[in-house]
Parts: C-alpha cells; sequence; structure tokens
C-alpha cells in the first residue's frame, strides 16, 4: 500500500468509527505525540482515539500533502465539547508500509479547562 493510500485509509477509518481498520494501519510501537497526550503504542492511542471520536460530530479535511515516507493533514474536527470547532494539524511518518508516528497539534486550552473542571 503506498502512502497516501495508508494515511488515507487511516484517517477514513477512525473518522467513520472503523478502529480496527485504523489499528491495522498503525505499527505496534507508534510513536504519537499530541497536544494533550503521548503514547508509545498503537492500542493506547486507538482506545484514547475511540474516547475523542466519542466527541466529535464531524471532522472537515481542510488540505492534504503525501510523499514516500509522510503525510501532513489539516483539518477541523467539530465536537460536542465547548471547545467546539478544533483545528488540527497531523503529521505521520510511515515505515515498513504501516505509519509508526504521529505529531497531532492543535490549541488545547479550551479542553485543558474542561478536562480541568474550569470555566470561563
Amino acid at each position: 500500500m503506498d502512502t497516501r493510500h495508508l494515511i488515507e485509509t487511516y484517517h477514513h477509518s477512525w473518522t467513520n468509527g472503523d478502529f480496527a481498520t485504523a489499528r491495522g494501519c498503525l505499527a505496534d510501537d507508534l510513536d504519537f505525540k499530541g497536544s494533550i497526550d503521548c503514547f508509545s503504542n498503537a492500542d493506547n492511542f486507538i482506545a484514547a482515539l475511540t474516547r475523542f471520536k466519542q466527541m466529535s460530530n464531524s471532522i472537515v479535511m481542510l488540505k492534504s500533502f503525501f510523499d514516500d515516507h509522510g503525510a501532513a493533514l489539516l483539518y477541523d474536527c467539530d465536537t460536542i465539547s465547548p471547545a467546539g470547532v478544533i483545528r488540527t494539524a497531523e503529521f505521520f511518518t510511515v515505515s515498513d508500509n504501516k505509519i509508526s508516528a504521529i505529531q497531532l497539534i492543535f490549541d488545547a486550552t479550551a479542553l485543558r479547562k474542561i478536562n480541568a473542571g474550569l470555566t470561563d
């Protein structure tokens, strides 16, 4: 599977609730670094992604870039949380036909306040 197809399969799968297919796209020792969490294996990451999907209404792709060893996606996550729409940049590294690393960047200020029980 080429890099573009792998990343698109992963993204389409998790955004449509097919976490088994999404998990199949990931290396077991996935290195995930996000604005809130970090994970060093795919199973823990998928568990967190499943919880996140439960609070999202929709994900709208804005831009995508691909090369032989990775990709960058820019999308909006419309959440049911007070954070509302979260603009997200996601960077992927691909090794041996699996996603080996993900760096997820977004403004986590509102989510951190929600998690801490703070309000404006």
